[in-house]
Formats: C-alpha cells, sequence, structure tokens
C-alpha cells in the first residue's frame, strides 16, 4: 500500500512538472515573439540607402549641382567608415522632394551615408515662423545637443506629442529652432514624408551615425530636389 502511495505521489510530481516545464516555454516563446516582434524593434529601425541608391545619387547631386563631367563621376567612391581628418570635410545634402540626407566630401568625392528622412509638412521655400517648411539654402552646423532629457514638443496642427530624439543638431539657417534630430516609435511612419514643422527629422539610430559624423561648421545644402 505505500509502495503504491509513494508511485501515485511520484506520477503526480513527474506531472506537475511537465505542466510547469510546459507554461514555462509558453511563456519563453511569448517573451521571444515580444522582443522579435517589428513594434518592439521599431527603436532600432534604420531607413538608410542601399549601396547602389545611395552611389546614383551623389552622382547626381555630383553632376548636376557641381557640374562633374561623365568621367570625374566615375571616380565618385562609398566609404565604409569615416577617417578622422576626414570629418571637416563632410558636406550634408538634403533633398526635400526625395526625402533624403546624404554625407559625402564635395572635394574627394566620396560617399560616407545615406538615410531617408522627414521634411516640413508643406514644400517649398521657408516664408515666416510656423509655416511648417524646411528652409533652402546653403547653411552651417551651429551646435550638437544632448537632447535626450528633452521630453516631447506638441505638433501644432494633430497635437500629438513627438521625441525629439536623442540629439539635436542645430542649423545656422536664420531661422530660430531648424535642426536635425530624432523621432519616438509612434512617428517612425512618417519618416520619408513632408510632416516635420521644418526640421530634418529621421530615426533615432540613423541620427546616431550622423552625430558620429557631424561637426561644427560642416556645410549643409537643403535643395528642394535634385533638378533633371
Amino acid at each position: 500500500m505505500k509502495r503504491n502511495d509513494m508511485k501515485e505521489r511520484l506520477n503526480l510530481k513527474i506531472s506537475t512538472f511537465r505542466k510547469n516545464s510546459e507554461k514555462l516555454i509558453l511563456i519563453f516563446l511569448i517573451c521571444l515573439f515580444v522582443v522579435l516582434s517589428p513594434s518592439h524593434v521599431q527603436a532600432q529601425t534604420h531607413f538608410k540607402l542601399d549601396a547602389e541608391t545611395l552611389i546614383l545619387t551623389a552622382q547626381r547631386y555630383f553632376s548636376i549641382e557641381l557640374g562633374f563631367s561623365p568621367e570625374e563621376l566615375q571616380d565618385v567612391k562609398l566609404a565604409t567608415h569615416v577617417k578622422s581628418h576626414e570629418v571637416a570635410d563632410i558636406t550634408w545634402v538634403c533633398l526635400k522632394e526625395e526625402h533624403l540626407l546624404l554625407a559625402l566630401s564635395e572635394i574627394d568625392k566620396i560617399v560616407y551615408g545615406g538615410w531617408v528622412v522627414a521634411t516640413g509638412r508643406n514644400p517649398g521655400q521657408k516664408q515666416r515662423v510656423g509655416d511648417m517648411r524646411t528652409p533652402e539654402g546653403i547653411f552651417q552646423i551651429e551646435s550638437i545637443e544632448d537632447a535626450r532629457h528633452w521630453g516631447f514638443y506638441e505638433d501644432s496642427v494633430t497635437k500629438e506629442r513627438i521625441g525629439y530624439g536623442p540629439y539635436f543638431v542645430r542649423l545656422k539657417t536664420g531661422w530660430k529652432g531648424i535642426g536635425i534630430h530624432g523621432t519616438d516609435e509612434d512617428h517612425l511612419h512618417e519618416i520619408g514624408k513632408n510632416a516635420s514643422h521644418g526640421c530634418i527629422r529621421m530615426a533615432n539610430d540613423d541620427l546616431l551615425e550622423v552625430v558620429k559624423m557631424a561637426k561644427i561648421g560642416q556645410k549643409i545644402v537643403i535643395l528642394p530636389k535634385l533638378s533633371q
């Protein structure tokens, strides 16, 4: 009798262990799904241009805006990283209609990176404060500011709260508060669109790449588009 009781208790323990193990496995699988789901990894999203598109876009810029010859365009090359002595020569190019930001050297014909961004909600040259247009022209980086504790700003139209991301690269444009900054997960879908108050807005991880190459005094060219 005792032996049967012991056997039943052992079977009960084994059954309980199996049930608990199944629950733990289920919990683990749910956690794994949450971690790997797109909604969770949005903070790690990149909107980078592929190498071919990046080179072709840079060649168009060099040709149309700088007048490079077809022979000179053959020398345009992509760099996987920027060397410390090359940083000062970087020019930033923002193409509003294409919603692109490029980092390149007009001197050495080197392209360091390219990202899809959001620009002003309204097209055209900036005319007044609050017109939600990104100013066009040749400007400079004025400062690179830590924005991690800035919180949110309110969209004057939608009344939604939008984050600045980790940094604010302030541009000397003659207009107050124009710069390159990040966003929050709820507004990543606006990257690649006319969506900002006038700034150049991008994914936070892309912004971190930009900040690594950004330096006060660098030139930034903001164009409505590349003419055909």
